[in-house]
């Protein structure tokens, strides 16, 4: 009969060995430009690529937010977004960073979603989290936080972690 540690070790060196081979994946990845990933959704005005091309500002004024679509079709990998949220009263405004399949299947609608939702200036911004499976978060989660530090000094990276078994 194993004791607790010996049946633990196995499990542990899984663990480290999984996350080392992702870390050796994400080191060999080429990264895409914006133009050869990205397309505009709306606003095209308010999306500013970097010069580079490997980054994008998104904006929002007081005619439009903007919006971006990737050109191509994932099945999972991390995706993520350094986000500042601005410092005016935004009572009423949804920022969202989300993965959909909203045009690929129809009445079978998929959605991971990190939503921040706008207040009065001076109080907390909250976050929101929502996981739609086939249409309906009955399938999935919806959860809300509120903020414990301002994400309107600087921006902050906010990502998805989505692999075949799990979603983080």
């Amino acid at each position: 009969m194993l004791s607790p540690l010996q049946s633990i070790r196995p499990t542990f060196l899984s663990l480290v060995l999984y996350c080392f081979i992702i870390i050796i994946n994400a080191t060999t990845t080429t990264t895409l430009t914006f133009h050869e990933a990205y397309s505009p959704l709306f606003s095209e005005f308010n999306i500013h690529p970097s010069r580079a091309d490997k980054a994008v500002r998104l904006l929002l004024n007081h005619f439009s937010g903007s919006g971006i679509i990737s050109s191509d079709y994932y099945n999972y990998g991390f995706f993520s977004a350094s986000i500042k949220m601005p410092s005016q009263h935004a009572a009423g405004i949804v920022i969202a960073f989300y993965t959909s399949n909203v045009d690929t299947f129809e009445k079978n609608h998929d959605e991971l979603d990190i939503e921040f939702l706008g207040d009065i200036k001076g109080k907390p911004w909250r976050f929101q989290t929502n996981m739609y499976g086939n249409g309906s978060v009955s399938r999935g989660r919806e959860e809300r936080y509120r903020m414990w530090f301002d994400p309107t000094t600087d921006s902050h990276r906010y990502s998805i972690l989505w692999t075949p078994t799990n979603i983080m």
